[in-house]
């Protein structure tokens, strides 16, 4: 029988019932995945009603591509720092090209958690980390909330996340960077100076220009929109800062407004870009660092250089990656000084520049040395206040372990 105008229809294909009503002026087709006729009808029911409130989305025809080119949109709208451009002027990301390799030409409705696992299974085979798969799931994440908040999905996937190691630990102690100091060339020692007694980011003390300093006031101004959180902070200056900023001033050149400089091959002063095998090398040399074989996660095996084919009977060479101290140390090490020195944690934290007290804190870092100050603390604080215990103290202490 014919139904009436606005309830749409059912009709079979094959086994199984399919749905027809008209959203938007045009008619939308969908499968009812029954061969039920009363579940179709249910189903059907449950599409009109959505239209009439205004809650139907039509993702049928969405694809990866369309929420892609909305996360690259923001992206670029907010003027985000780790968005780049190739060659060809086209915006890229280095977590999306990972997701573009897998999931172009899937529609959203077919990326669900069992493709994103066999997503992780493809990078893994690829050896990439566990950290760079999730910050290309972390980004596919992002294309569908934000394809839900623009209306275009009602619902998103389950995302699973791979267990990443733990975060870098590593910091200065002083008479580290005094080694290094002495050790590395002398147009990097401002570099390592800033970092070490200011927590500057590198790309922040490459950056830094004579304007941003005041021997007036005694303080570094790192400007908004120049910081990684595009926040302006405030850092004073120690006395030990100062001595190497003031001779930094008075060696300078006018055509070079970087605090940190080189001097080329010409006798121009120019800013400093890389400079990993001077840093490197002397951090090996004093045994701050070394150079290990690199390991495929997944195999768990050592991994080889592609052997030479110019020469007969070369041998793979294995891989090596350098651990050990590394230039955002420095920054790991002031953020601790401040918190050891008795500044409040709010106050350390707009030092820093750390917006996130759980980042904050990941820097805070505990050593051992702080430990066994803590226990000398502990036991000078009994022995002053008496043991409230119930135990004498003086009876434990003459009491003799026996040695294993």
């Amino acid at each position: 029988m014919k139904r009436e105008r606005g309830t749409g229809r059912l009709f079979l294909r094959g086994n199984i019932w399919w749905c027809q009503y008209y959203f938007h002026g045009e008619a939308v087709r969908v499968s009812c995945e029954t061969s039920d006729e009363r579940r179709a009808a249910k189903f059907l029911r449950g599409k009109i009603a959505e239209v009439l409130s205004g809650t139907h989305q039509d993702s049928r025809n969405l694809t990866y591509e369309n929420i892609r080119a909305a996360y690259l949109l923001d992206f670029q709208t907010n003027k985000r720092k780790s968005l780049h451009k190739d060659k060809k002027g086209n915006l890229y990301l280095d977590c999306v090209k990972r997701l573009d390799d897998f999931f172009s030409g899937y529609r959203v409705a077919e990326i669900d958690a069992d493709l994103i696992r066999k997503f992780h299974a493809d990078q893994q085979a690829k050896r990439l980390s566990n950290a760079s798969i999730n910050r290309s799931v972390s980004s596919l994440r992002r294309m569908f909330n934000l394809a839900l908040q623009d209306g275009k999905l009602r619902t998103i996937p389950f995302f699973p996340m791979l267990k990443e190691s733990a975060p870098r630990s590593g910091f200065f102690e002083r008479d580290q960077y005094d080694k290094l100091a002495v050790a590395l060339p002398q147009h990097l020692r401002a570099l390592l100076a800033l970092g070490y007694f200011c927590g500057l980011r590198l790309s922040e003390a490459r950056n830094l220009t004579w304007d941003q300093i005041d021997f007036i006031g005694n303080t570094v101004t790192l400007r908004a929109g120049e910081t990684k959180n595009d926040q302006a902070r405030t850092i004073p200056i120690v006395p030990q800062l100062r001595a190497i900023l003031v001779a930094q001033y008075q060696a300078r050149q006018e055509n070079c407004p970087y605090v940190c400089y080189r001097v080329d091959r010409r006798g121009h002063a120019v800013k400093i870009e890389g400079f990993r095998r001077a840093w490197q090398s002397r951090c090996i040399k004093l045994g701050f660092g070394s150079m290990v074989p690199k390991i495929d996660p997944v195999t768990g095996q050592p991994m080889y250089e592609p052997a030479r084919k110019d020469r007969q009977n070369s041998k793979p060479k294995p891989k090596t990656v350098y651990t050990g101290l590394r230039y955002h140390d420095l920054r790991r090490s002031f953020v601790r000084a401040l918190v050891r020195s008795g500044t409040s944690e709010k106050v350390a934290m707009k030092f820093s520049g750390h917006l996130s007290r759980a980042v904050f804190d990941r820097y805070d870092i505990s050593t051992q040395k702080d430990v066994h100050e803590a226990g000398e603390r502990l036991a000078a604080y009994l022995q002053k206040n008496g043991d409230k215990t119930g135990t004498d103290v003086h009876q434990d202490a003459a009491v003799v372990l026996p040695i294993s």
